[in-house]
């Protein structure tokens, strides 16, 4: 499996592990003060706060992460759809276009022939001619 750096990640995937990792420490941080001085209440109280105000500025990144992330799927999804329809509309005017260059060769083909009947009833009309001389 070919996992990529961190350097290669998109920057709103290194802004949530960057602001989930604050996160988790803060969080630590807390914990840790709390277990050694359970007897310090305003310390453990201050981190606490900290660690709750920066919960709720978290879930708030997180939430216009979020909505960033599907506006930008949203975006793609639709680009995606008109691509497609444009090729399919392409696709159906190369289609129409064959078709009128076989209908004009036709067209043309049929002048052609129309023009060869045309010099065939001239000729059967004079060798009708020909023949009624003959015949009186």
């Amino acid at each position: 499996m070919d996992f990529k750096t961190v350097r290669e990640f998109h920057w709103l995937t290194k802004s949530v592990i960057a602001l989930t990792g604050l996160f988790a420490g803060l969080f630590l941080i807390a914990i840790v003060v709390t277990v050694l001085r359970p007897d310090d209440y305003q310390a453990s109280n201050g981190l606490g706060m900290i660690f709750l105000s920066l919960g709720w500025v978290l879930t708030q990144a997180f939430l216009v992460i979020l909505v960033i992330v599907l506006i930008s799927m949203a975006v793609t999804w639709i680009k995606t759809w008109i691509e497609k329809y444009l090729d399919q509309m392409l696709a159906k005017l190369d289609t129409l276009v064959a078709q009128k260059a076989e209908r004009e060769n036709s067209g043309e083909a049929l002048a052609v022939m129309n023009g060869n009947m045309e010099r065939i009833e001239k000729k059967l009309d004079n060798i009708e001619h020909i023949l009624e001389k003959v015949a009186e």
